[in-house]
């Protein structure tokens, strides 16, 4: 279920099962993606080593995802997915090849 508090983490749709993500649409949202991972963290529901940090970027601020693959970097426009048990950066194009937002349907 989405964290009511939020408006950055919504649920989207599938394929093939829905998945929460935040989208970093201004450098004001990194702060509670990162609450967010904490929460994601401190439930289990991620393996303790996986950490976000906001970093100065070329471009202004970025959120680092660190897990056992290494730094991926969360740039504008750019979404921090969770499902499958598991935290990805994905760029806007293939979140959007992927999932849709139901809300966005009713436009």
């Amino acid at each position: 279920m989405a964290d009511m508090r939020s408006r950055v983490i919504r649920i989207y749709q599938p394929w093939p099962t829905p998945v929460r993500a935040a989208c970093y649409t201004d450098p004001a949202v990194l702060p509670e993606i990162d609450a967010w991972v904490d929460r994601l963290r401190e439930q289990g529901l991620v393996p303790p080593d996986v950490d976000f940090v906001i970093r100065d970027g070329k471009a202004g601020p970025v959120g680092v995802l660190g897990d056992h693959e290494g730094e991926h970097e969360l740039r504008p426009t750019g979404f921090l997915v969770f499902g499958r048990g598991r935290l990805q950066v994905l760029d806007e194009s293939t979140f959007f090849g992927q999932y849709h937002d139901p809300a966005r349907d009713e436009i």
